[in-house]
């Protein structure tokens, strides 16, 4: 079969084809097409047997599976996920959609950025009745009907148990993101010295040794000395959580079938992680082998889902300094969770790494979904509006947010005109971003909005465009000059 025959097949039908999609290998030609509103995959060739579809004027039409997408990376490849290992700039695109790689590919155009589409955590996929594969096939799916070739990967993002983990790994992830939150005593950070003192005796004598036989008294690489209070109440914090990283480092060896990303995550405590605590983690984690591709510590200020940075611009710039410096050290990225919408930061988060980062974006493609709604469907746009108000509390069992819904402007007194300027402001954007859960799972809802995405794909592709396309540029600056 060869491209020229294919397509004399597809020019018999109605069916709106990908353009960029049509690829041939081992004489077998496909590509994504379009049957009124149903994406399929059309073969032709000796290698049609990998799908299961149904014969269409000598084309095998097949459904967007997880068992088709499986055939699709056999026979192409490029559409599986891989490591992002030696990558410099690499960044996350969170889609909970399963619809907006295509805008994600045209945000990254020609710049020098390894992405990661498939990334997922699993409040995500609980939220929205996924699976990781699911999650991954999605993905394949998009950077086949886009034609790119350049590589992605799959996160296994904010993953907290030895179960999760291989979860993930056995659905194809390439990269795991530990979140050590339940392993971090996060109260212990504000006792008083006196309470950490006894916590800290109560410890086995052989970790007490080791810590202190390892940093007290000592000159520390950038850190500096380290004082005996200081030192029991990073260890009484975080021993816990070092322990775990260890042990689940060791275990995602021991499974592994790829190559794996191992992401530390930090960044989910009460407190701002300190020079010292990231010197201390970075450190014992060296002491065992263990170098993980990235580590996202809790940077100064707030990074809320879905808004903009709050928080002094110069205190954050002193301590992301700082903890470019240990990463530097121990030879890992820094990595900038919730970094959607925080164009504040990325000037200095570009001129301090020179793109050496990973940077994760999620919601914001769910929101710039929610933009294109209220242009082109203004009454399912108000409906949902006012659901995500009245099930914000439920909603925030699952986000911390800092607005409040009584500062969104009253939606009846708008017109239809203004609906997509919501998407501009902060407390509506936080109500509808935590809302997308119970959103999907409305079928009101879930029908009409599908829908409406399939009729202004190349709308909601030219919004992410422009609005991913803001973080990609400030990001990548210091690379194009």
């Amino acid at each position: 079969m060869t491209i020229d025959s294919f397509r004399a097949l597809l020019a018999r039908t109605d069916l709106f084809v990908y353009e960029r999609s049509v690829d041939e290998a081992q004489n077998t030609v496909a590509a994504l097409v379009r049957k009124d509103l149903t994406k399929l995959i059309a073969v032709a060739g000796e290698k049609s047997d990998l799908f299961t579809g149904t014969e269409e004027n000598g084309l095998l039409l097949c459904p967007l599976t997880n068992e088709n997408a499986k055939a699709m990376q056999t026979l192409f490849p490029y559409t599986k996920p891989k490591s992002h290992k030696g990558h410099q700039f690499t960044m996350g695109f969170g889609d909970r959609l399963g619809l907006a790689t295509p805008g994600h590919i045209r945000a990254i155009g020609n710049h020098d950025i390894y992405p990661v589409f498939a990334q997922q955590s699993i409040r995500e996929l609980n939220l929205t009745h996924r699976t990781f594969t699911d999650v991954i096939s999605a993905a394949s799916f998009n950077v086949f009907q886009e034609g790119y070739k350049k590589g992605f990967g799959a996160d296994g993002d904010h993953l907290k148990t030895k179960e999760e983990i291989k979860y993930a790994l056995e659905s194809g992830c390439t990269m795991v993101t530990l979140d050590c939150s339940e392993h971090i005593d996060q109260k212990a950070a504000t006792y008083p010295a006196e309470k950490i003192a006894e916590m800290y005796a109560a410890l086995p004598e052989v970790l007490r040794k080791h810590y202190e036989e390892t940093y007290l008294n000592k000159e520390l690489p950038i850190v500096g000395h380290m004082e005996a209070d200081e030192l029991r109440r990073v260890v009484v914090v975080f021993w816990d959580a070092i322990a775990h990283a260890i042990d689940c480092y060791r275990y995602i060896d021991e499974i592994r079938t790829v190559d794996v990303d191992f992401e530390l995550s930090i960044d989910e405590t009460l407190t701002i992680t300190t020079p010292t605590e990231h010197f201390v983690i970075g450190n014992e984690l060296h002491s065992e082998g263990i170098t993980p591709i990235s580590c996202a510590p809790h940077f100064s200020g707030a990074f809320e889902k879905g808004i903009e940075y709050a928080g002094n611009l110069n205190d954050f710039a002193r301590d992301f300094v700082v903890h470019q410096e240990i990463a530097d050290f121990f030879g890992y990225k820094l990595s900038l969770h919730s970094g959607s919408d925080k164009f504040a930061v990325f000037s200095t988060v570009a001129r301090v790494t020179k793109g050496h980062i990973h940077v994760k974006t999620a919601g914001t493609s769910w929101l710039e979904a929610m933009r294109v709604v209220a242009e082109v469907n203004p009454g399912l746009y108000r409906k949902a509006h006012k659901f995500a108000i009245d099930h914000r509390p439920e909603a925030e069992r699952y986000y911390h947010v800092s607005t409040k819904a009584s500062e969104i402007p009253n939606i009846d007194l708008q017109n239809d005109a203004y609906l997509p300027e919501y998407m501009t402001q902060a407390p509506a954007r936080q109500t509808v971003h935590i809302a997308y859960g119970m959103l999907l799972e409305q079928d009101w809802f879930r029908e009409e909005f599908f829908r409406t995405m399939a009729e202004h794909e190349e709308a909601y592709y030219a919004a992410l465009v422009r609005h991913l396309g803001k973080h990609v540029r400030i990001l990548t600056s210091e690379l194009d000059v």
